[in-house]
């Protein structure tokens, strides 16, 4: 191997690995003093690159590169400060989940307004001529803005050393992220250390977006492409490790530029491959520690038992039937277009349902749900075109598939817990997603997989067409119906209970002599089935899938559903997904800025119905429908208390 190749390629590792690092450490910063996965994080690494552009723009003259690249961090960290005062502080005492929707719908806002304000245009930022040229190192020519780019990460990584151990500030830091509840006992203002260190990790982010804008294009969703690296190299240094960020962004541009050389074909993978090692191997990451996971019962002792573990109600079962008519005599109302509406919100809301048996149940957060919604996706569409399979044995082969997938995953995946658990099925997730994207002569790479046919089916001897839009809908509203039911007979069961107490207290399930682990496997093999499932029913609707479905963005959508609707209902997840997809739909045809104001629906969920939809109708409709007797007592039966006769029940919140 020539010197030279040897020279840039080595140049090109350090470079990425520095525009990792800045995000990175940024981003491990916020995570360690104030326990958020911050997702706008990418977002706020995208205004460093816009705001160094505009002001490239609008001041001229040798130092005005420079003055740029200082004042443009500055203002994304002001931006972060106004955020976490304004919005962030209000969230701190709910559960990671609401943290994480919030943070998320910051990122579906600052991508809108950037796009506004910016253009949807992609950008192109120039470089002074004191940055343009390049010299001779070692046989080859090497820019003069790698040298910089390398050059300023290790420098900012002394600097943040200096912060963090050389000054009374970051003894204070230090000692907010090793134990928040001793620092507020000592009289630590924790008010002020949290905006400071948002602040701080916002202006790393910024700058490594301003530093990266001359070398990479900048557009309105450039930050979601940095934002899973950076959560790859968090988890894989520690999270929280600000020496683990350094090591972890080494590691991944190593990789990178030796995957592009020897595996040009599945770089991605091996990426997600290295991360899956690690957490199996060491789950806290190579530099970081053990995080205490605290149970349900545990995260805010202010509420009582009702508001933590929220006594469900389950409705009358003509109210039930009553639906089910409604729904099968809508097609003689409703037309074509409305029909197929509600067969994605089907399918939406028998994923959401079967992800909430992880997340509502069990108490389980999983970020890699696509992954069984993919298997089960490809396996159906794989059948149908390459071997003349009817419709319904290639579903009952997708599930199956998508069961033996979770099994596999679920194994690894169950050993860790909380956000450790989230990364893991994240990795298992996107692994499977670069390998469809790549993997041409099987999935059919980025171009996907077209012209699934939907087969008759045969009941009885007789042909039932499902072609028309009118047959998929009765079709899949039948599958969905009866797999809910099901789903709603695991959670009402004695299997159902166990996860509900594992979820509320795991330790004190184990004490009990509770196989915990395997009740845990047991509920992510059964999610898993169900959410492939659903990948099959959207299969045959669509008629044609991508790798699309199985990206980090499909994952998060199971997520925004359940939280919408209502974590601990069971029909919360499914009017979520009505609200959602038709939400979502409506939006898209109303206005092309839908993403911002799918965000504030979503911040306004976050902030003012953190119970979600069907949560503030348990809390505060129902007692007002039952006082002036638009609905009766016998229309709620209590599904823990059976013994009280119903009439003596009270109406009370779930």
């Amino acid at each position: 191997m020539h010197l030279s190749f040897l020279t840039i390629q080595i140049l090109s590792a350090l470079r990425e690995a520095a525009f990792l690092f800045l995000i990175s450490s940024g981003l491990t910063l916020i995570f360690g003093v104030l326990n958020i996965l911050n997702f706008a994080h990418g977002s706020l690494y995208m205004l460093g690159a816009y705001f160094i552009f505009w002001l490239t723009i609008h001041f001229a003259g040798p130092t005005a590169f420079f003055f740029a690249l200082i004042a443009a961090p500055l203002g994304v960290g002001l931006i972060a400060m106004l955020i976490e005062m304004g919005l962030l502080r209000r969230i701190y005492v709910q559960e990671e989940i609401y943290q994480l929707l919030l943070t998320y719908s910051l990122v579906l806002i600052l991508d809108d307004l950037a796009k506004i304000v910016f253009g949807a245009d992609y950008k192109s930022i120039s470089k002074p001529a004191c940055l343009s040229g390049a010299v001779h190192f070692l046989g080859s020519t090497v820019p003069v803005y790698t040298i910089l780019v390398v050059t300023a990460a290790p420098v900012i990584a002394v600097l943040m050393w200096l912060l963090l151990y050389r000054t009374r500030f970051g003894k204070v830091v230090r000692a907010t992220s090793s134990d928040r509840e001793i620092a507020d006992a000592l009289g630590i203002n924790m008010t002020r250390i949290f905006t400071l260190v948002f602040g701080i990790g916002a202006v790393l982010g910024g700058f490594a977006g301003a530093l990266a804008g001359p070398v990479r294009t900048v557009f309105p969703t450039a930050g979601d492409e940095v934002i899973i690296q950076s959560f790859v190299v968090v988890v894989i240094g520690g999270l929280g490790s600000l020496w683990g960020a350094a090591v972890g962004s080494l590691l991944i541009g190593a990789l990178e530029t030796v995957g592009i050389i020897l595996f040009p074909n599945f770089e991605m993978a091996l990426i997600y491959l290295l991360m899956v090692a690690v957490l199996i191997v060491r789950p806290w990451g190579l530099f970081g520690k053990p995080i205490k996971t605290r149970s349900l019962s545990e995260k805010n002792p202010g509420m009582d038992a009702r508001e933590i573990s929220p006594v469900h109600y389950s409705t009358h079962p003509a109210l039930r039937y009553a639906l089910l008519v409604g729904l099968l005599l809508l097609p003689l109302f409703a037309g074509r277009y409305y029909q197929y509406l509600l067969s994605e919100v089907f399918i939406a809301a028998l994923m959401a349902v079967s992800f909430n048996l992880l997340l509502g149940t069990t108490g389980l957060l999983s970020f890699g749900q696509a992954a069984f919604y993919g298997v089960g996706a490809y396996t159906v569409a794989l059948f149908l075109t390459k071997t003349g399979m009817g419709t319904l044995p290639a579903l009952a082969l997708g599930v199956l598939a998508s069961a033996i997938a979770a099994a596999v995953i679920g194994i690894f995946c169950i050993r860790l817990t909380g956000v450790h658990f989230a990364m893991l099925t994240l990795a298992f997730g996107q692994l499977l997603y670069t390998v469809a994207f790549k993997w041409y002569g099987f999935t059919g790479g980025d171009n996907g997989i077209q012209g699934i046919p939907a087969k008759p089916i045969f009941l009885g001897g007789h042909p039932i067409d499902i072609w028309s839009i009118k047959g998929m809908y009765y079709f899949i509203l039948v599958i969905v119906w009866v797999s809910v039911a099901l789903l709603r007979r695991v959670r009402c069961s004695p299997f159902g209970a166990t996860l509900k107490a594992i979820r509320e207290n795991g330790q004190r399930a184990a004490y009990l002599g509770l196989n915990v682990k395997m009740h845990q496997l047991a509920a992510f093999v059964i999610a898993g089935a169900f959410t492939g499932l659903a990948g099959g029913l959207y299969a045959v609707m669509s008629r044609s899938i991508t790798p699309d479905i199985i990206n980090w963005t499909m994952s998060a959508e199971p997520v925004l559903i359940t939280i919408i609707g209502g974590i601990y209902s069971f029909a919360g997840p499914a009017v979520g997904a009505a609200v959602f997809v038709i939400l979502n739909e409506y939006i898209v045809a109303w206005t092309e800025n839908w993403s911002l104001v799918l965000g504030l629906v979503l911040l306004g969920l976050v902030l003012l119905l953190p119970g979600g939809i069907v949560g503030a109708f348990n809390g505060q409709a129902r007692e007002l429908l039952v006082k002036i007797r638009w609905i009766k007592h016998w229309a709620f039966s209590k599904s823990t208390e059976s013994k009280k006769p119903l009439e003596d029940l009270e109406p009370s919140r779930t």
